[in-house]
């Protein structure tokens, strides 16, 4: 029997929160595909223009709409396409022909604003066959809803958690859902009800923020993401073991102040991808505590 290493995840009971990407800023480049192991890069796009593009807190991820039929090449004829940008909670779009025009994404007022939700679902098959298996149908349901904002997206991590599906611009990230679960999931986020049992975190914040807010909106939600703003103020220890204190700022119907106190450790080891080479460890987050003043 071929492993599948979401199936196993949910066999252990691996917890998801926590684990959302660390990057707060992303760069989304519509290419059709294939999309290779190592997308974006080893594609039509130069490596030494993504090279330029990066930086610690940017992610570049290649999006298409769903549906969108992919062949072996990137004819020379394709046509303008789409980048969306979305830098410290701003959506911009806008069209590119050449990979330069890349380039022009990161400076200010590039693009024109654009005002809706952006749904990207992980469908990068070729990078863990989970995503492809569990991330279509997904992409499918959603787009169903949502034609214009819904897109099939390259490798976003956590495979063993697919289907994997990220919101912008506020960075939240849902895993682990049906398909019929994922409309219900999305539509109850978008009138601002998060859904915690699937979430995984909010891309760009720190892992224990991630546990911290996620734990405040379980004890006194539902509320919109936007509604608990948590920040790391004490650290001890290391991820391996460790305890992370975290202010979370609230707004009604959320506690004005809650203190979480969180705690790191590892689990046994286990095969967290299906390509991965050997078992690894994964990090696993357990809130300790949780105060409201």
């Amino acid at each position: 029997m071929t492993f599948r290493c979401s199936d196993g995840a949910a066999e252990r009971g691996d917890p998801i929160v926590g684990t959302a990407p660390p990057q707060r800023d992303w760069l989304l480049v519509e290419h059709p595909g294939p999309w290779p192991v190592n997308a974006p890069f080893d594609t039509d796009l130069p490596t030494a223009i993504l090279r330029r593009l990066e930086h610690p807190r940017l992610r570049i991820l290649l999006i298409r709409p769903h549906g969108r039929e992919t062949s072996r090449r990137v004819p020379a004829d394709l046509g303008r396409r789409r980048w969306f940008s979305c830098l410290d909670g701003e959506l911009r779009t806008g069209h590119w022909d050449q990979p330069d025009d890349l380039l022009a994404t990161s400076a200010p007022g590039a693009g024109a604003p654009y005002s809706g939700t952006l749904m990207l679902v992980c469908t990068h098959g070729i990078h863990d066959a989970c995503c492809a298996i569990k991330g279509r149908p997904v992409a499918a349901a959603l787009a169903r809803e949502w034609p214009e904002e819904t897109f099939e997206c390259s490798h976003l991590g956590g495979d063993r958690f697919a289907p994997n599906v990220l919101l912008l611009p506020d960075g939240a990230c849902y895993a682990g859902m049906s398909p019929e679960q994922s409309v219900t999931t999305v539509a109850a986020h978008r009138q601002g009800r998060v859904d915690v049992e699937r979430l995984r975190g909010v891309a760009g914040l720190h892992p224990a923020e991630q546990v911290a807010m996620s734990a405040v909106l379980r004890q006194w939600g539902p509320a919109p993401l936007t509604s608990a703003l948590p920040a790391l103020v004490e650290q001890a220890g290391t991820f391996d073991a460790g305890t992370w204190t975290v202010e979370v700022v609230g707004s009604a119907p959320l506690p004005r102040d809650v203190r979480v106190v969180v705690a790191s450790s590892r689990r046994d080891e286990a095969q967290l991808t299906c390509r991965a080479p050997r078992a690894t460890r994964a990090l696993q987050w357990d809130v300790v505590s949780l105060e409201s003043e």
